[in-house]
């Protein structure tokens, strides 16, 4: 018996060791690099967009730019991955920053909008991309929580008081099947030094593309598919339960409760509001409608708080209330150039 265990565990250390070098020098998401969002924040606080960019954490990311930028930006947005296109051109003020990270949630809002208050830089306006899953308590987004410390201190809990295993939880990633995958893929690119952020004066590049506005201008692959490749992948999105809105069953309390908080805090500081509501594509957007009644529910809800408190509305979820159709967007969820500029366009 005792032969067998030693056997097995010859046998299975250097699986386990080839495992954890390759996610470790791989690193595909960049949490065991230090240094790599701020080394992105440092390229565009100097004026020049930033290329070459990919799954990095964009929570420290803002946190890095806040902290370092040389002046207060007039206006900002808060949001997901949808109103990452939002630009201060587009809004007429060059004094902007478009703050969206992937997947934001109630938390992240509050985390960057705290962010902004401690370093004494509060905007004049801002603009909050409002998105259903923002009330969905199962909507599975915790990539807030390397934000933890703002929202605490937007909510005076001390960081004692809480446990934070976001810094412990990324060491699981060294045993993880999922990211060697990824991580495998990038050990070429490390190899011939190919692997670092590139700052650029060029806006359309091969990669995703940071601009000096905080504004995401999308690789080539993603910017210039077919409209065939985009309609695979609106299948491909419908192929499943649609993001982050599974098990919504109702708005929920305590999200909606932080939510009015976070906006009455606003207020408080003399911020003009602004919410950003984005459409799905038409074919996502009919299936939303028999199958996912509580987002209709949220919109209704918004538009109700917004009228009450003097919010202005821009855009719907209703892609036919405004008149888009298959060629405005990317996928199922994420609107082209010219979508956003309607949106904007269009006051509720």
């Amino acid at each position: 018996m005792k032969k067998l265990i030693l056997k097995l565990v010859l046998l299975i250390l250097p699986i386990l060791l080839i495992l954890i070098v390759v996610n470790y020098i791989g690193d595909s998401a960049h949490i065991f690099s230090e240094g790599y969002e701020s080394k992105i924040a440092k390229i565009i606080n100097n004026g020049n967009y930033v290329t070459n960019i990919d799954n990095y954490d964009e929570r420290i990311f803002q946190e890095e730019i806040i902290k370092n930028m040389d002046t207060t930006p007039e206006i900002i947005v808060l949001g997901a991955s949808r109103s990452m296109m939002i630009n201060g051109s587009l809004l007429g003020n060059i004094n902007f920053f478009n703050n969206s990270v992937s997947g934001a949630s109630i938390e992240d809002y509050t985390a960057i909008y705290q962010a902004y208050k401690s370093c004494n830089k509060i905007p004049k306006t801002i603009i909050i991309d409002i998105e259903p899953y923002l009330f969905n308590k199962n909507n599975g987004q915790n990539r807030w929580m390397s934000l933890q410390k703002y929202y605490n201190d937007f909510y005076n809990i001390s960081n004692f008081e809480s446990v934070n295993n976001y810094g412990l939880n990324k060491y699981k990633e060294l045993i993880s099947f999922s990211y060697f995958q990824s991580s495998l893929s990038k050990i070429p690119k490390i190899i011939l030094g190919n692997n670092e952020p590139i700052a650029t004066n060029i806006k359309f590049n091969n990669t995703n593309t940071k601009l000096t506005d905080g504004t995401i201008v999308y690789g080539k692959p993603y910017r210039n598919a077919s409209q065939n490749l985009i309609e695979r992948k609106v299948n491909s999105f419908l192929a499943t339960d649609l993001y982050s809105i599974e098990r919504f069953k109702e708005i929920d309390k305590d999200i909606w409760t932080k939510f009015k908080k976070l906006i009455l805090d606003m207020k408080k500081n003399d911020i003009t509001i602004k919410f950003f509501l984005c459409p799905y594509h038409p074919k996502v957007y009919n299936r939303i409608k028999n199958d996912y009644p509580m987002v209709i529910e949220t919109e209704n809800s918004v538009l109700k708080f917004a009228k009450k408190n003097n919010i202005t509305i821009y855009g719907t979820f209703n892609p036919g209330k405004i008149g888009f159709d298959k060629t405005y967007f990317y996928d199922g969820m994420h609107c082209k150039p010219k979508g956003i500029k309607k949106i904007l366009q269009y006051i509720e």
